[in-house]
């Protein structure tokens, strides 16, 4: 084996600048402050999720400006990267500018275009100056046609993946030395106990080395810090999200992989164009739009979803006012920043931070409850009798997005009764919500296809299907009411194992 260098990015969603965009303080993150140094023998390569989920990229797509990603990306020296599940979320335009642009080469097995038009390949091989031949071949999971808007991908066809890295798999025998998978997905079980995590599609990466010869598989999608770690002789990495971290491998001339999680730097020489970019979007952030009467600032996890969340309250305020619906639920984001008394763009952009559109559902009592037990698995009670949010939120990825606060309706959470019957109390107006009664629900896009194990959502008529993104949606709301009067309390409860109420 003649040695090899690979630098490693996945799930940056923008994060270019050394910010969390939180504040200007700077921070070891974003894609300008890494360094791959880069000789004939070296890699670099991106695993997806890059034109989505920061201010940054939404402030280039509201503002009409192409995304800087790939120009960042050109200046770094990518050699290849494949699509994750949010670079679909601007549209077929924006997917298609962002590959025409970029100097790597896209590897996506799974992912064809009716039209033809984008750039994307399903394998590639590369000779290294060293005579060594690496064989990459990309997919991503195929969930996306679960999560994204049908307008997205009416001229893609997303087909199943360990299919297509099979078949690209089989194309590159005896022609490659190295094997990697790109793969915008993560691990479905524990890695030291082979304990199944989930049960789902989603995440294959298990499964891709049980059944492919791959040396070494790059993972996406859950976040989760990862290198040195291994599956059927097959060595994984993944990277966190946000751009925090990317990893560096080394294959030793022996044969032997070592991975490293590096930090990008946090002083950072920004050239003219990323200069006035940063003013431009700094200034965009601070722009007042409103005044509460108290700030809403997130709190513990646990401690929220406990008591009730007035950021929840709110947005679900705005989804009702945007529908007419007559229930609303959100959900709040792993990152979330919160409100200052003194509302600015940043508030908003920095707490609803995924670029969902909101459906209306035509849903039954019976339906309600479901969902209702659904949320109420995300308590469990050790033996000591405290409550700590159960495992599946946190394993193998943060999940604190899947569980949610709902408005509309009266509802109380029992955990001293067994998961799945914990609903002891659901009314709407004062009175008992019947199974066969029938609501309008308003949520978000993502949740409405059934993710986050709530798939008798997807079998509900859709009675609304706004076709505007919620950040700009809580936007507009704060146009027609830039002073807003923050109530108290709200409208659940849970009962401790105790028999009090929390």
């Amino acid at each position: 084996m003649k040695p090899l260098t690979i630098y490693f990015t996945s799930d940056t969603h923008g994060y270019l600048y050394p910010t969390n965009f939180v504040d200007e303080q700077p921070r070891a993150q974003g894609l300008l402050g890494m360094r791959f140094p880069k000789d004939d023998n070296t890699l670099v390569i991106d695993g997806g999720d890059t034109l989505q989920g920061s201010p940054l990229t939404y402030y280039c797509h509201q503002q009409g400006l192409p995304s800087p990603c790939a120009r960042v990306m050109n200046a770094h020296g990518y050699d290849f990267l494949t699509l994750g599940n949010h670079d679909f979320n601007y549209g077929y335009t924006a997917l298609k500018d962002y590959l025409q642009e970029v100097q790597a080469q896209c590897l996506c097995a799974n992912v064809a275009d009716v039209q033809g038009r984008l750039p994307v390949a399903p394998y590639a091989v590369r000779t290294m100056e060293n005579g060594l031949r690496v064989g990459i071949v990309g997919i991503v999971t195929d969930w996306v046609n679960r999560w994204e808007k049908p307008e997205n991908l009416e001229n893609l066809r997303i087909t199943d993946p360990l299919a297509a890295a099979r078949e690209a798999v089989e194309a590159l025998r005896g022609k490659v030395d190295f094997l990697i998978g790109l793969y915008h997905g993560g691990v479905e079980k524990d890695l030291d106990t082979g304990r199944l995590l989930s049960n789902t599609e989603e995440n294959i990466a298990c499964r891709l080395c049980e059944t492919l010869p791959f040396d070494l598989l790059l993972t996406g999608h859950q976040h989760i810090a990862m290198v040195n770690r291994a599956w059927h002789g097959t060595h994984i990495v993944q990277t966190p999200c946000n751009a925090v971290a990317y990893v560096k491998i080394t294959v030793q001339a022996d044969g032997a992989i070592h991975s490293e999680l590096c930090t990008p730097e946090a002083q950072v020489r920004l050239e003219p164009w990323q200069q006035t970019l940063y003013r431009n979007l700094q200034a965009w952030l601070d722009t007042p739009i409103g005044h509460l009467s108290r700030p809403l600032w997130p709190e513990d996890r646990l401690i929220m979803a406990l008591h009730g969340s007035p950021i929840a309250d709110f947005f679900n305020t705005v989804q009702l006012d945007a529908t007419g619906a007559e229930v609303s639920c959100t959900s709040l984001g792993n990152d979330l920043r919160g409100f200052d008394s003194a509302v600015t763009v940043r508030d908003v952009v920095a707490s609803y931070v995924y670029s969902n559109t909101l459906v209306v559902l035509r849903v039954t009592g019976g339906i309600l409850r479901q969902a209702l037990e659904q949320c109420a698995t995300y308590f469990t009670v050790d033996a000591g009798g405290t409550v700590r949010i159960a495992p599946p939120f946190l394993e193998p990825k943060l999940a604190h997005y899947n569980y949610d606060y709902f408005s509309g309706i009266d509802y109380t959470f029992d955990l001293r009764k067994p998961v799945r019957s914990r609903v002891s109390r659901l009314l709407r107006g004062g009175v008992p919500v019947a199974a066969d009664a029938t609501f309008t629900l308003v949520t978000n896009n993502y949740r409405a296809t059934g993710a986050g194990d709530f798939p008798y959502y997807a079998t509900c008529e859709r009675v609304l299907e706004s076709q505007t993104e919620v950040s700009e949606l809580i936007l507009n709301y704060w146009t027609a009411h830039p002073s807003i009067e923050v109530p108290e309390g709200n409208a659940y409860s849970v009962i401790l194992p105790d028999g009090t109420q929390a």
